[in-house]
């Protein structure tokens, strides 16, 4: 391997270790929920949900989820900043 190579491998491993350098402004994922498949999605720092829950609340299991998982590498919100 080459000496390149093994820098780049070290600066990922930084990285990887310093979650804040990532922010998400926008992404869908699928989620396999209970009873069923949900699409997720975060534009612009609001969330989607196709479960009935979220359409009533504009909140729900899956979308906390995804903010536990992703913490600060969510995009803040205007109110949040």
């Amino acid at each position: 391997m080459d000496s390149g190579m093994i820098g780049k491998i070290q600066k990922a491993r930084q990285y990887a270790e310093e979650p804040e350098r990532v922010t998400f402004e926008s992404f869908t994922v699928d989620f396999a929920g209970n009873h069923d498949h949900y699409t997720i999605g975060y534009e612009n720092g609001a969330w989607s949900c196709t479960c009935n829950f979220f359409q009533g609340h504009s909140v729900c299991s899956h979308t906390m989820t995804m903010e536990r998982l992703l913490g600060a590498m969510l995009k803040a919100t205007a109110e949040e900043a």
